[in-house]
């Protein structure tokens, strides 16, 4: 908790003086937003992105001991979990960690890719059934006197569900199939279980379920440093920005790199949307870019320069009673459709999709493959906003 407010105290007094010297840099050297073909273009190219090294790191060196103690030890834990931010996709950033995985200690092997949740929510405990019939609970095995290295040398599979995110929906007997999941996992031993979930979908699973009571090692991804940062952006960054900012060398600010790990809570989705909002164009320039056509940006090269302004949050729009349930429903799936929304909150879809509308509008929520998901950059802000008025937020 103290860890938390101290970073939302950063985060507020960064944003107060960047928005004074972001307000003054665009005055001092006539810079304009972008227009909004140029953005795609970047937008575009930060798609391509893979996740930050760090990432892939962290995620590898966990599994790895899990599976090392498991193997060693016949007491030890079978799982381990992976926690992300509830706006990072942590199926994407798992599947990336284990491709290429040359040295892993076993094969991973995926049963179920947990992209996208089923159109029927119930059925994920059939989804589960299937998936993971080649990996049963063996009676013999499990009653039978079985000696400590027999046991060990029966421990050869490693599983990865890649996110829990997309394995219930909080409506009743929409967990059932975690209840399945978190039981197969706690009797097969035979198996090692690594699943990936964020921060917000774990603690409502170990509200409605005591999940972590089945799954007790976590590791959380690391936060983000200016260092990362610098690494991850800064092949994009070095292409399109204007090596010259003298703004940016002034001994009283701090650097760029480490406000955008302040602001961005060291979060990689969050880093990418404000790294993007920061960047200005000159008005001069401005005419020239508009009429750039998509062949003319097709190659990837920018015919001028972009300028770095301070990175800054957005405020929070207005927002209604039945927006932070909106919100606070979408958050806890990741990304979730207008009907598993309707679902989630008992209300009807014509009754939501106004205010759906709005938060489209407002790009707090942004629309993507037919799922509702919540834009990155307004995160910290929502989150305060939604504890502040009585929400359960948790721990990230």
């Amino acid at each position: 908790m103290a860890h938390s407010l101290v970073r939302t105290l950063q985060q507020q007094l960064d944003s107060w003086f960047s928005k004074a010297q972001a307000k003054a840099t665009e005055t001092d050297n006539s810079l304009a937003d972008l227009p909004e073909n140029v953005t795609t273009r970047i937008e575009r190219r930060l798609q391509d992105l893979n996740n930050p090294d760090v990432y892939r790191s962290t995620i590898r060196e966990a599994i790895a001991t899990g599976v090392n103690n498991w193997q060693q030890n016949v007491t030890a834990s079978n799982s381990l979990v992976v926690l992300g931010s509830p706006v990072e996709s942590i199926a994407q950033i798992m599947h990336e960690s284990l491709r290429g995985w040359s040295d892993a200690p076993l094969k991973p092997v995926v049963p179920l890719d947990c992209h996208s949740r089923p159109f029927d929510p119930l059925a994920v405990t059939q989804q589960f059934q299937h998936a993971l019939k080649p990996y049963p609970v063996d009676l013999e095995k499990e009653t039978g006197d079985r000696t400590e290295t027999s046991q060990l040398d029966e421990r050869k599979t490693l599983l990865i569900i890649p996110s829990l995110d997309q394995c219930f929906l909080r409506c009743i007997g929409g967990w059932d199939g975690i209840e399945y999941l978190r039981d197969l996992a706690i009797r097969n031993r035979d198996c090692f279980w690594v699943l990936g979930c964020s921060h917000w979908a774990w603690n409502y699973l170990d509200f409605v379920c005591q999940i972590s009571a089945y799954f007790s090692e976590m590791k959380p991804l690391p936060d983000l440093e200016e260092d990362h940062l610098k690494d991850w952006l800064g092949s994009i960054a070095k292409t399109v920005i204007e090596g010259t900012q003298p703004s940016r060398e002034e001994s009283d600010r701090q650097p760029y790199w480490k406000k955008l790990e302040n602001q961005s809570s060291g979060i990689s989705t969050i880093a990418v949307q404000l790294w993007l909002q920061s960047l200005r164009i000159e008005k001069d320039e401005l005419e020239t870019a508009q009429n750039l056509t998509d062949e003319d940006l097709a190659d990837g090269e920018l015919p001028f320069k972009l300028h770095e302004t301070p990175p800054v949050l957005p405020s929070l729009p207005p927002l209604e009673v039945i927006d932070r349930y909106v919100l606070h429903s979408v958050l806890i799936h990741n990304n979730i459709s207008h009907a598993h929304l309707s679902l989630s909150l008992g209300e009807s879809e014509s009754q939501m999709q106004p205010r759906i509308q709005e938060l489209l509008r407002e790009k707090v929520l942004e629309l993507r493959e037919g799922k509702l998901s919540v834009r990155a950059i307004h995160y910290a802000k929502l989150k305060t906003e939604l504890a502040n008025n009585n929400f359960f937020v948790g721990e990230d």
